[in-house]
């Protein structure tokens, strides 16, 4: 089941008051709000989603409008389950994400 939690803009404000500092899996939307990331954090959401925005994690996932994120201790296995799914769904990845696990 994909990530249902609400959708915030991606940008920095927001990150900061809204993302907590702990682990967990988050997606990332584009302007018309397909998926076009999966990602996880072991320990600090806040810091990849912070990331992300700064373009340390590439220009694809920097180009991102939304995002949302689901809490979860197991964000390895989470985040494994969660792209598996959208192949399975879409007979591909998400454009952003090159490989399961």
């Amino acid at each position: 089941m994909a990530i249902v939690s609400q959708r915030y803009d991606f940008n920095s404000p927001t990150i900061v008051q809204v993302v907590p500092q702990t682990a967990g899996v988050y997606a990332l939307y584009d302007g018309n709000g397909y998926l076009i990331y999966y990602g996880r954090s072991d320990n600090d959401i806040r810091s990849r989603l912070l990331s992300h925005l700064a373009g340390n994690e590439g220009r694809c996932t920097q180009a991102a409008a939304s995002f949302n994120i689901e809490i979860t201790q197991r964000a390895i296995s989470r985040e494994k389950e969660l792209l598996e799914e959208f192949k399975r769904q879409a007979g591909r990845l998400p454009s952003c994400n090159d490989k399961v696990g």
